[in-house]
């Protein structure tokens, strides 16, 4: 056993654990999308848009907080600068909501008092052009699609190709893998949105796949400042934290940040598979001590690979899950991978 560390200690070394960015090398080449979207819409033409999409826990909202944090609002003598705006969609929106949304995130006073579209479009515009706006993100974007038909889809799309000619700054959309269909469903629209980038669990059947998540696992245990190494990336637990997360990021990182806790409330020496099997209990309430894949041999293990749908499960079309989409995981053992 370690000397104990006091509660500051712990809540210090917790704070960096949660709060560092790990980027993978696609997910940096995402970052720098943005930035390229940004810088080439200056130069004339029509803006540069892209979509980002993923599953939830993914990754999309951590990636979308960094870029945030690269491009933050200034409050300066001349006013405010706002070079990237994100704007939350809540349930149920419609283009009015939208627009509204972006309104009342730019900073104008009344941003829900006109519901008319075009002098929605016209506030939004003077607004960018005064707080130097040069990218907007709009977040949940799924919620402009879920329960909606395809005439409201083209209408909202419609709406939204309107609103990128007006104000002449790219968008960046983030939301759910079927964020796309609102895209697909205008020609023109769906051209304006050329970039496309999918944010997917880790896969572990393809040997590239595999070694971009066991250098995950590898960067995550290197935020963990204990004396002794925990061996995240062996076959042994790396096949475990798979069968418990199914590649999931945040799945993955809530784990691993529960029992980095308890190894340090315990003053131990590194994350042992006792304090992986108690966190995995207690995130989820279904594991029992015959499926809790820290307590199984590793010829019991259930490994289950997303496939390409993972995300669309609740997709639905005129009110019905559209069965078309219904992800089908590969299911695998440890021989398989290992």
């Amino acid at each position: 056993m370690d000397v104990k560390l006091n509660e500051e200690e712990i809540n210090a070394k917790l704070a960096k654990f949660r709060s560092t960015y790990i980027a993978s090398p696609f997910l940096k080449s995402v970052l720098n999308e943005l930035d390229e979207c940004r810088k080439l819409s200056k130069l004339g033409g029509d803006p540069e848009c892209m979509i980002v999409t993923g599953d939830t826990g993914s990754g999309k909202t951590s990636l979308l907080n960094k870029y945030l944090e690269l491009h933050a609002r200034q409050e300066l003598y001349k006013g405010t600068f706002i070079p990237v705006l994100s704007t939350t969609l809540p349930g149920k929106a419609n283009s009015v909501a939208l627009f509204q949304q972006i309104l009342a995130d730019l900073g104008h006073p009344f941003p829900f008092e006109s519901s008319n579209e075009v002098q929605l479009r016209k506030q939004i515009k003077e607004l960018a052009y005064n707080c130097r706006l040069e990218l907007i993100i709009v977040d949940e974007f799924q919620h402009l699609i879920e329960r909606k038909s395809l005439t409201i889809l083209k209408e909202t799309a419609n709406s939204i190709k309107s609103l990128i000619v007006d104000i002449k700054i790219p968008m960046a959309i983030f939301g759910m893998p079927y964020s796309s269909v609102i895209l697909d469903s205008v020609s023109q629209l769906s051209s304006r949105f050329e970039r496309r980038r999918k944010l997917g669990p880790f896969r572990i059947s393809i040997a590239k796949d595999k070694e971009e998540y066991l250098a995950f696992l590898t960067k995550l245990e290197e935020l963990m400042d204990l004396p002794e190494p925990s061996n995240l990336a062996s076959e042994n637990l790396c096949a475990r934290l798979y069968a418990y997360s199914n590649g999931n990021f945040k799945k993955l990182k809530n784990l691993l940040g529960e029992a980095y806790r308890a190894a340090l409330e315990n003053g131990e020496l590194y994350v042992s598979n006792q304090r992986l099997t108690e966190a995995a209990f207690k995130r989820n309430s279904e594991l029992t001590k015959n499926n809790n894949p820290f307590l199984l041999k590793k010829e019991q293990l259930t490994i289950l690979e997303p496939g390409e749908y993972v995300g669309w499960d609740d997709y639905k079309r005129e009110g019905e899950i559209d069965g078309r989409f219904k992800d089908k995981p590969k299911k695998l053992s440890f021989s398989d991978v290992f």
